[in-house]
């Protein structure tokens, strides 16, 4: 990352609540700052085995498939009204997106992402869907911010 570049590539969490598209919004106006790439991320949590399983029990590359054909369909209008943000902003703005399967905790997938990819800043939302008023920090964003080894961005 040269100096002229704090935030080469930012990472935005996002699971189709108002606070996740506040944490892009958000990022956006960083990305624009810094003539960042964003990259937009849906960390599907594989349902229970006994959902997708066949008759022998278990779970066939082809379910797994249809279960991330399913969060790419429900996450396509997410993605869309994000890129139409960055429109209104800067065109020039590197948007990608990507939807990714995972049988461990959110927060573990996001934290690895985010090292495999060499994220400089992660923007997240307060809270999620399940959208637990009661608590400051949801748990997604909880265990983003204390086990990522990049600086993290809470966004409310």
């Amino acid at each position: 990352m040269s100096s002229d570049q704090i935030f080469s590539k930012l990472l935005v969490p996002i699971d189709g609540s108002e606070p996740s598209f506040h944490a892009a919004r958000v990022a956006i106006n960083i990305a624009n700052k810094f003539n960042s790439e964003i990259i937009v991320l849906f960390v599907v949590v594989s349902p229970s085995k006994s959902e997708y399983a066949n008759l022998t029990g278990l779970v066939t590359p082809k379910q797994i498939d249809m279960i991330i054909e399913n969060a790419k369909k429900e996450s396509k209008t997410w993605f869309n009204r994000i890129e139409d943000i960055v429109r209104e902003k800067n065109s020039n703005i590197k948007v990608s997106t990507k939807v990714i399967l995972t049988g461990v905790a959110v927060y573990g997938e996001i934290i690895h992402y985010a090292q495999e990819e060499n994220i400089d800043l992660i923007v997240i939302g307060t809270r999620g869907r399940s959208g637990i008023k009661k608590l400051l920090l949801g748990s997604t964003a909880s265990g983003v911010v204390t086990y990522a080894n990049c600086p993290v961005l809470v966004t409310k």
